[in-house]
């Protein structure tokens, strides 16, 4: 019986360890934790939101997190101090983007002829029912001027077609199957114009410094 005891008390003692070393993090930690992967996993979806607005909300979550941070373990330390890491590598890239987009929007005049009229640079106003109209508009005026675009032209072309596929990921889920193939054949064509002529106008802008 006594032996009985002793394997029950090393029993429970071994139990108490086990439980303290899996501490379950508390639901602040986990609201922070899904807030920053969230955003982490999908980039492209908050590239071009206000950034000023989900600061606000990350601090929100940072600091009722950390307000429980007495209950944390060091693996919970650690994943936090990572988490930190990631937060702010997306921010960089946001911002890096940004500038990006500061830089391209600077030449208004293609803009406006690489896209519908209403259509706004940003791209903002693009749907599941205009993107179709938006390629194929972008395309039509990219073969037409072809033959005569600067090499700054044709990399601000190559940005904007860059941000029209971001949107495009962004509606999928509504562009309707028969849109998505058209959308497939107009990609294949403006690669094939690309491939054509943006390296001669390079060649062409290169030998021109030369002289």
């Amino acid at each position: 019986m006594k032996n009985l005891i002793i394997i029950a008390i090393a029993a429970t003692s071994v139990f108490g360890i086990v439980s303290c070393s899996e501490k379950k993090s508390p639901q602040s930690f986990d609201e922070y934790r899904n807030y920053v992967m969230e955003r982490r996993n999908n980039p492209d979806a908050y590239m071009n939101k206000d950034w000023t607005e989900i600061e606000r909300e990350y601090d929100e979550q940072r600091l009722k997190a950390e307000k429980d941070m007495k209950d944390w373990s060091d693996e919970m330390k650690a994943e936090y101090a990572s988490l930190q890491s990631e937060w702010e590598s997306l921010k960089a890239e946001a911002n890096a983007e940004k500038e990006r987009m500061t830089q391209s929007t600077g030449n208004t005049t293609l803009y406006g002829s690489l896209l519908p009229e209403g259509i706004s640079s940003d791209l903002s106003n693009v749907t599941a029912a205009n993107i179709l109209n938006v390629h194929e508009h972008f395309v039509d005026y990219t073969s037409a001027k072809k033959d005569e675009m600067s090499r700054e032209e044709w990399d601000q072309t190559e940005i904007l077609w860059e941000r029209l596929g971001t949107r495009k990921n962004e509606l999928e889920k509504e562009i309707s199957g028969s849109d998505n193939l058209k959308i497939a054949e107009q990609k294949v064509r403006y690669g094939s114009i690309k491939a054509t002529n943006r390296p001669t106008a390079k060649a062409e802008e290169n030998s021109d410094a030369k002289k």
